[in-house]
């Protein structure tokens, strides 16, 4: 990107360290930092415009629902890519593919992570690196040295915290149990759940739709507004749906995806639900609670069987 050496700008880490509140922000990236770093400032009262598609990884559906929020809550949206920046008289402008100029008091850059390995003289120790300079390791964290491990983000793994230590338990475990008689640990990604803790949330867990089919995967999908869903209802608040997608041979639940208030707290069943292979069906004809946000599980579920998204009392 054009310009960037010039511009004294923020990072994902350091918008956390201002002592001042800018009178504007542009936030470059529609992941989960730009999100969530963008609204924050917004609602602190910062004129923000995000550059980037939002939550691009997501189901569109998911994505549409907060890109509304977004605009409705007064951020400019422009999903379109950055290709200049420059500063001057203590302002940013950024150009983008289009031809749009963009200005503001403040730059976040929020593209997504580099490995930063250079130092490690990786190849000395016969460590590999892909081509973007991040660690290969197998699901057993064992790099191309077997003697060596490696977890975290250095990895390009999922960047998460619980992915983190996970892998390092992982990595920890093999390392000092190299024997025949111990079976080795491994990380198994199915079902992994994520949060974007944006308003409204937006959650996942498992494939979306593409990636189930990217994998080969012949798949359903059906998706609940959440003007069917009860708690949505009581809550006056139904700007959220529901996405679940399954395999369409077998009826297992592949993923899910929501967007919508507290939606991140749906996952962990979500999670369960695809690490034991339930079906739809059983989805469907199991117990929830009534008036939660988890009853949408067996709502959205109860769709791929043409059952109407009712509750056992509305």
């Amino acid at each position: 990107m054009a310009g960037l050496d010039e511009v004294e700008y923020l990072t994902s880490t350091s918008g956390m360290e201002q002592t001042s509140l800018p009178e504007s922000l542009i936030v470059i990236g529609g992941g989960y930092v730009g999100l969530e770093q963008g609204q924050l400032f917004a609602q602190l009262g910062s004129t923000v415009t995000i550059i980037g598609r939002i939550a691009p990884a997501a189901e569109p559906e998911m994505a549409s629902i907060l890109r509304t929020a977004l605009i409705d809550a007064g951020t400019t949206v422009v999903e379109e890519h950055a290709v200049s920046v420059s500063a001057l008289n203590g302002r940013v402008t950024v150009s983008t593919s289009s031809g749009r100029v963009l200005h503001a008091e403040k730059l976040l850059i929020a593209t997504g992570r580099t490995a930063q390995t250079d130092g490690l003289n990786l190849h000395a120790a016969g460590v590999a690196t892909d081509e973007q300079g991040f660690i290969t390791v197998d699901d057993r964290q064992q790099t191309t040295n077997p003697r060596v491990f490696a977890a975290g983000d250095v990895t390009g793994g999922p960047q998460y915290v619980y992915v983190a230590a996970s892998a390092g338990k992982t990595a920890a475990h093999n390392a000092l149990h190299d024997s025949p008689n111990n079976a080795a640990a491994r990380v198994d990604y199915t079902g992994l759940p994520a949060v974007i803790f944006t308003r409204p949330q937006l959650a996942t867990a498992g494939f979306t739709e593409a990636e189930a089919i990217a994998s080969g995967y012949q798949c359903e999908s059906r998706v609940l507004g959440f003007e069917d869903l009860p708690r949505a209802l009581v809550n006056h608040d139904t700007n959220g749906a529901i996405k679940m997608v399954s395999d369409a041979n077998t009826g297992k639940i592949l993923g899910l995806s929501a967007a919508g208030d507290g939606v991140g707290e749906i996952m962990l069943a979500a999670t369960y639900a695809i690490r034991t292979g339930m079906t739809t069906r059983q989805i469907t004809d199991i117990w929830a609670p009534y008036l939660t946000m988890s009853e949408s599980l067996r709502l959205v579920a109860g769709l791929f069987h043409n059952e109407m998204p009712t509750s056992c009392c509305a």
